[in-house]
């Protein structure tokens, strides 16, 4: 798409482009300056200098004719004219020897052919020099055409190398243009034009099959020597033709205009603002702060148009352009990267990964633009841009949806470093039902009932949802998945949705953070004159089946099995023992770290197994008198020992407030022995 002929001006602000990013990063390396062509101009001092101050520049041809004797006496190899005098002041100042100076410096070197006269074609007419110039210059084989390429943007970006002119015959032939034509006479060799392009000094031109040579500007300071004409005139008149040989000698010398508004051109080197005498010679007589300042222009004067391709063609510097193939190739290969950016990576890895290749791009091309090789810019990174753009939305409109899904109803339900890594399984087995041996956490408020019908509901719905915050922040700290809410209740599990290779000790370390959490909760309320029960809380583990059981129309992930249901017998039995947490044997054999103490074999109501069960402590809790006195009289218990009884009494007697021993001591007082209890209620 962005290779078709329709958008073909992208690829000419590749060159523009190009030139600015050369002369910003990388003209470090390029060889120094050395220009064959050099540039005397007529600028806005000259213009402002006696003799010239006032008078049209017809009638500057004395002048002009001692500073290209001059030039040429100084070792100039060709002196072309950039400008054109169509008329003679000798037919209004009634003297025809006027121009004579000027006349006798034509025929003096119109057989060595080191004087070319330029011509410009405007539609169909053509604006040459006054005859008498001409004719004493040596006819047409001595004049060239000015003529300067215009792209559909108004900017110059190459020259004709060759212009079919047509013969007095009728006969169409190619001529060389200014540049050319100056170009092979230093050279001393003849351009030669095959089918296939044109040939010169043993190589074959790029652009040549077009005749067009795409202009290499060197953006670098003093890169085409620029003399003003009045200082070289008055070091002519002076005398120094040592500065003329020092400035002239073996060059090639493009006369032309230098001046702030005529003749300027917009080309590639647009984007580079300099001003134009900026790096100029030394003048021959005026000191340099005699030349006028200039300002930084985006034009450039037509005449560096000229001497630009003359220094291409002798150093055979012109632009190397991509064929149409090419700049294919190159939109299709980072289109293709940009598809798979965008594919395989978030939104803002992708934006980065765009920027990277992107700057890796230009930078290539800015590398190969120091060989004069222009590599397709502008159309492949919009290429790349728009292929991200086009595959981010059908990613979001389509192939994110069901991520976008997972995300919004997972969020509610585990923590938010888990949903991530939930919606980028790429089979979403995540969230297909399967096996998996899970930790679960249950909690319950008691008393909650009776809560519910003394508050106002604006009280209770305040009361509610700091609670519900509290508990369920402490749970995705500990990346649980939130199961259910009911009520005050929650139900949470671990080792799902992502498996957990720890989700035992998570669940025992989130159980001891909530129940800390939740006894400061209930103080601060209950100092406030709400007066809610304690959190009592179960935990197991094992395998059960989990997965998302919520149908077509809803989302319910969660779990089924007998452990989820023995969790939920542990919370409940807290009531009966007095206690806050009771956790299984089967999630303590998985612990790494676990300070806690027996409360027995529970048989729950329902089930004829056993249940082992613990209470959690901290260290400074174990170490405790009322523990150690726990802990003896269980091992009594434990082991039948008639004094069992007689130890748990004691203990009573001196920890009134200890729950578990209080319960063992009942049970043993009522008959029961050993630490096998049978829940009679669940």
């Amino acid at each position: 798409l962005f290779s078709l002929p329709t958008i073909d001006h992208f690829h000419d602000l590749d060159i523009d482009l190009l030139h600015w990013l050369r002369a910003k990063f990388a003209t470090t390396d390029i060889k120094s300056v050395d220009p064959p062509a050099v540039v005397v101009a007529i600028d806005e001092v000259t213009h402002a200098s006696p003799p010239f101050k006032g008078i049209p520049k017809v009638m500057w041809t004395p002048q002009i004719a001692e500073v290209q004797t001059a030039v040429l006496k100084g070792g100039a190899k060709v002196f072309g004219w950039d400008i054109i005098l169509p008329t003679s002041a000798s037919a209004y100042l009634n003297n025809r020897r006027f121009d004579q100076a000027l006349l006798k410096g034509f025929i003096s070197e119109r057989r060595s052919g080191r004087i070319v006269l330029g011509q410009a074609q405007l539609n169909t007419q053509i604006i040459a020099p006054h005859r008498a110039f001409a004719m004493t210059a040596g006819g047409q084989a001595n004049i060239r055409n000015l003529d300067i390429s215009v792209d559909d943007d108004g900017v110059s970006r190459s020259l004709p190398m060759f212009i079919e002119m047509t013969t007095k015959s009728g006969t169409k032939v190619e001529v060389p243009g200014m540049a050319m034509e100056l170009a092979a006479r230093a050279a001393a060799e003849k351009p030669q034009l095959t089918s296939k392009g044109v040939q010169f000094m043993g190589r074959s031109i790029p652009g040549g099959g077009m005749r067009e040579l795409a202009l290499n500007f060197d953006s670098r300071v003093g890169a085409i020597p620029t003399y003003s004409f009045v200082d070289l005139y008055k070091c002519a008149k002076a005398g120094k033709i040592e500065y003329f040989e020092r400035a002239f000698s073996g060059k090639v010398v493009l006369f032309g205009l230098v001046l702030d508004i005529e003749d300027r051109k917009l080309s590639s080197n647009r984007l580079i603002n300099r001003p134009d005498f900026d790096g100029a010679p030394l003048p021959c007589v005026g000191p340099p702060s005699n030349r006028k300042k200039s300002i930084n222009r985006s034009t450039v004067p037509g005449v560096y148009l000229h001497a630009t391709a003359v220094n291409n063609l002798l150093n055979a510097a012109s632009l190397k352009l991509p064929d149409q193939l090419s700049r294919i190739v190159a939109s299709l290969l980072l289109a293709i990267l940009g598809s798979l950016l965008t594919l395989m990576l978030k939104p803002v890895s992708t934006l980065i990964g765009l920027m990277l290749f992107g700057g890796l791009w230009a930078s290539l091309a800015t590398w190969l633009m120091r060989d004069a090789t222009v590599l397709p810019l502008i159309e492949p990174l919009a290429a790349m841009i728009l292929s991200s753009v086009v595959l981010l939305s059908y990613r979001f409109i389509i192939a994110d949806k069901d991520k976008r899904y997972l995300r919004q109803e997972f969020s509610s339900y585990v923590s938010p470093n888990l949903v991530e890594a939930i919606i980028d399984s790429p089979d979403r087995s995540a969230v297909t039902a399967r096996h998996q041996e899970c930790s679960f956490v249950f909690t319950d408020l008691a008393n909650f009932t009776t809560t519910v019908e003394s508050l106002d509901p604006e009280v209770l719905r305040t009361l509610m949802s700091e609670y519900i915050d509290g508990m369920v922040q402490i749970v995705f700290e500990h990346d649980g998945t939130l199961d259910k809410v009911i009520g005050d209740a929650l139900c949470i599990f671990f080792s799902a949705p992502i498996v957990q290779a720890d989700h035992a000790q998570r669940a025992v370390d989130c159980a001891l953070k909530l129940d800390a959490w939740s006894r400061d909760y209930v103080s601060r309320m209950n100092e406030k004159g709400i007066l809610i029960g304690k959190t009592r809380i179960g935990v197991n583990s094992g395998q059960v089946v989990v997965g998302n059981f919520g149908g077509s129309t809803m989302f319910d992930y969660t779990a089924y099995g007998d452990a989820v249901n023995t969790a939920a017998r542990l919370e409940s039995i807290n009531k009966q023992l007095g206690t806050n947490i009771c956790v299984s044997s089967k999630t303590i054999e998985q612990c790494k770290i676990f300070v806690g103490r027996p409360v027995g074999n529970l048989v729950l109501k329902g089930k004829s197994e056993k249940t082992e069960a613990y209470q959690p402590l901290s260290e400074m809790e174990l170490q405790s008198p009322a523990i150690e006195a726990y802990l003896e009289a269980y091992g009594l218990m434990v082991s039948a020992d008639p004094n069992a009884e007689a130890a748990f009494a004691k203990a009573a007697t001196d920890f009134p407030t200890d729950p578990l021993i209080k319960f063992h001591y009942q049970r043993l007082k009522n008959g029961e022995s050993g630490n096998t209890i049978v829940m009679s209620e669940k």
